[in-house]
């Protein structure tokens, strides 16, 4: 299948006697395949430029050796330990040992001690003896471990590996056919088809091809992406093409504006960006109070920019077995960018972007490692989807990730002035349900549901919605709304204060648009000014100012 760019890396560490040992990280079980076919093939001494007189493969879970070039087990000596046998493999000749499959932590412990003996033996040095192991995470091993050895990442797939692929499966079937059916096959391969599958093992394309052939009778790009978001709803992440825009969020005129001049339009159309110098969006942080309907803008933005939507939380990253947390980060980056351009939803970004000074000490690291590839994701120059994260604590995040280049600036979204107030009750009694209302002074409610949020204000129309309907009332009216407003209370001097740090905060951050934001805010003031006349109001105001 061609030398790949990993097999490259290996024989130049192996010629520079790095270390005995190696480490190739990946979850494609056809690798471990492959490199058996070249330890069989002896086409592994053109790249090591080195003979040797052995081959085995030791399998982790079996606890079995095999001589690859004789294809036979090795019946081991009961009154000594593997290992030590092992070792004497490797030292007493030129042998190449590999060992798989190691995904969990109790497989790398067994065999730290046998690698770091292994990794600068002066033994296996002199007869060049190298022992390769596959693995799912280099992280499963131990640090010290680590820095004895080298560890080398193989890609998923590769443009020419997936060609050749291809095209094995395509002559193989067409074989099939002739001598089975008497029928001739003729199944393209197309650099659509190619491109199509990025992002997927090789075992995976073949999967997904397989399925296709089977279904159609031809290699489809529809099935390859259907085989990614699969493996992403594995992962327990949703791929969304939302059906909704800004038709869907009521008010936030201000925010709408903004978004659609300095995101969308130049989305849509890069070479007016170009046009001016400008580089193409990469993503943006919304910020503000809890329920203020950023998840659901985002979904908006996702629709007006015509980009599927993936959604993304800490808990489809964070994992408690030991290396797995690093290997999800892994695959997911890899197969969003294979599905790019989409938006990518991150929801409590700050759970997954914490200072370095909130990293708990009991961490063992982990953290740190996936926000170190999170920050490599995000600032590849490459990277073709857009980001938009939401958080309601911006000064918890690490400040690495609000650089631009990773994300454009943060965005406030402040609690639903008036006129959004309105405007969300329209929608969620005529847009998103439809719900039979009667003679309703929406200015009334408005005026009631000072610093309200648009997930309280849904929860009101339901609830006058749920007391109509005891009450068996052909409609909804203003009595049920008065009704429910005495069922939610909201606690306006913690939200007042709240609104005031975040405005402090806001003002104080580096990546901000001032601009935006004062104008943002005297939208907001402007629109309360015009139903809430208390004094307790216009003093809050006037310190926003």
């Amino acid at each position: 299948m061609g030398k790949s760019s990993w097999l490259e890396e290996l024989a130049i560490k192996r010629n520079s006697n790095v270390s005995n040992v190696f480490l190739l990280e990946t979850f494609d079980p056809k690798r471990i395949q492959q490199l058996k076919e070249i330890l069989r093939n002896r086409e592994i001494e053109q790249l090591f430029k080195q003979g040797y007189e052995r081959y085995l493969f030791f399998n982790v879970q079996s606890q079995v050796i095999w001589d690859l070039e004789q294809n036979q087990q090795i019946q081991p000596d009961p009154m000594q330990p593997l290992s030590q046998q092992l070792y004497s493999f490797l030292s007493s000749q030129n042998t190449i040992l590999l060992i798989s499959y190691v995904f969990e932590s109790r497989h790398a412990q067994s065999l730290t001690d046998f690698l770091a003996l292994c990794s600068h033996s002066e033994e296996l040095y002199d007869h060049k003896s190298t022992v390769i192991v596959f693995c799912s995470s280099i992280s499963l091993f131990s640090t010290p471990l680590l820095r004895l050895v080298y560890s080398i990442s193989i890609p998923p797939s590769t443009w020419e590996e997936r060609k050749q692929l291809l095209e094995k499966i395509a002559n193989e079937l067409s074989d099939v056919f002739k001598s089975q059916f008497n029928q001739n096959l003729n199944i393209p391969i197309t650099d659509d088809l190619i491109n199509a599958s990025s992002g997927l093992t090789l075992h995976d394309v073949e999967t997904a091809s397989l399925e296709s052939f089977y279904e159609s009778r031809k290699f489809s790009v529809t099935k390859y992406t259907e085989y990614k978001i699969k493996i992403l709803k594995e992962f327990g992440i949703n791929f969304i093409s939302p059906k909704r825009g800004f038709e869907s969020v009521g008010g936030y005129q201000y925010l709408k504006d903004y978004v659609t001049k300095r995101v969308i339009k130049v989305l849509r159309n890069p070479d007016i960006a170009k046009k001016y110098g400008l580089p193409v969006p990469r993503g943006i942080l919304l910020y503000g109070p809890p329920g203020t309907g950023k998840s659901w803008f985002s979904k908006a933005l996702s629709k007006e920019i015509g980009l599927p939507m993936v959604s993304i939380s800490p808990a489809d990253f964070l994992r408690g077995i030991v290396g797995e947390t690093e290997t999800r980060v892994r695959q997911i980056t890899q197969l969003i960018e294979s599905l790019s351009p989409v938006l990518v939803f991150i929801d409590e970004f700050d759970q997954l972007t914490l200072s370095r000074t909130s990293v708990m000490m009991t961490d063992s690291g982990v953290t740190r490692r996936m926000q170190n590839m999170l920050l490599e994701w995000m600032g590849r120059e490459d990277r073709k989807s857009f980001i938009v994260g939401a958080t309601n604590f911006v000064t918890q995040i690490d400040s690495a990730f609000l650089r631009a280049g990773r994300l454009d600036e943060i965005i406030p979204v402040l609690p639903p002035d008036a006129t959004a107030r309105k405007e969300i009750l329209k929608v969620h009694t005529s847009v998103i349900r439809k719900v039979p209302l009667g003679d309703v002074d929406f200015d009334e409610i408005v005026s009631k549901t000072y610093l309200w949020t648009g997930a309280e204000l849904e929860k009101l129309v339901l609830e006058a919605s749920a007391i109509a309907m005891d009450e068996n009332a052909e409609k909804v009216s203003q009595n049920h709304f008065e009704e429910a407003l005495k069922s939610i209370e909201v606690n306006i001097q913690e939200r007042e204060r709240n609104l005031r740090r975040m405005i402090s905060e806001l003002k104080k951050l580096e990546n901000v648009n001032k601009r935006f934001l004062r104008l943002a805010l005297a939208f907001w003031i402007q629109s309360e000014e015009k139903v809430t006349k208390s004094s307790r109001i216009s003093t809050l105001m006037q310190s926003l100012r």
